[in-house]
């Protein structure tokens, strides 16, 4: 059985998750350290919830997509105006170096995706979704590309699966980076602003 929720009542829906992540995110420290933004924590147990209502008792859950372009238009031209060409400047060349450090990263994660998926039989475009697409551009990149991907390039279920792919590298970098940067800021005895390198290391650990 389909249940359809017009644009009124997806943005009701879509405000109760982002409410419910934002709970979940103030009571759960690990959701906390490992920085799991809030729409995402909502959005999973939304997401195990219509997958249980669908297993169960077969009800579909749809919703509308119409404000979802506008919403990503809103999104990225955020990230844009909140650009900070002070900092950047600061940077110098440690920064530079960062800045092709992930280049090169950016090169190797598609290069992986698109073969893996080439010799699984599957479509590169799904390699590419796998890759840095999601991976570095997380779920705004995901969301804006995956509704291209399935209606112009024919990639069945391009949306599910860079969602997929975005959050499972949001909670692989979670796990990974707190106690990697914990680990390097003991290693190299780095110290924050105030000189106290204990802060930099609590920042970082995911305990």
């Amino acid at each position: 059985m389909d249940i359809q929720f017009n644009t009124y009542y997806t943005l009701i829906w879509a405000a109760l998750v982002l409410l419910l992540g934002k709970f979940l995110v103030s009571r759960i420290r690990w959701l906390r350290d490992f920085n799991i933004p809030e729409p995402v924590a909502g959005g999973l147990i939304a997401a195990t919830g219509c997958y249980v209502l669908y297993a169960v008792m077969g009800y579909r859950l749809s919703f509308d997509g119409e404000l979802q372009t506008a919403f990503m238009l809103v999104f990225f031209s955020s990230i844009g105006l909140s650009a900070n060409f002070a900092k950047l400047k600061a940077g110098g060349r440690s920064l530079f170096v960062f800045l092709l450090v992930i280049a090169v990263f950016i090169g190797l994660q598609n290069a992986v995706g698109i073969s893996m998926a080439s010799l699984l039989g599957l479509d590169p475009l799904i390699g590419l979704i796998a890759g840095s697409m999601t991976l570095l551009g997380g779920h705004g990149t995901a969301g804006a590309w995956g509704s291209i991907l399935e209606y112009e390039h024919g990639v069945q279920g391009a949306m599910t699966l860079g969602m997929a792919c975005a959050t499972f590298g949001l909670v692989i970098g979670g796990l990974v980076g707190g106690p990697l940067a914990k680990w390097l800021i003991r290693r190299n005895q780095l110290q924050g602003p105030e000189g106290n390198s204990d802060d930099m290391v609590d920042a970082a650990s995911p305990n």
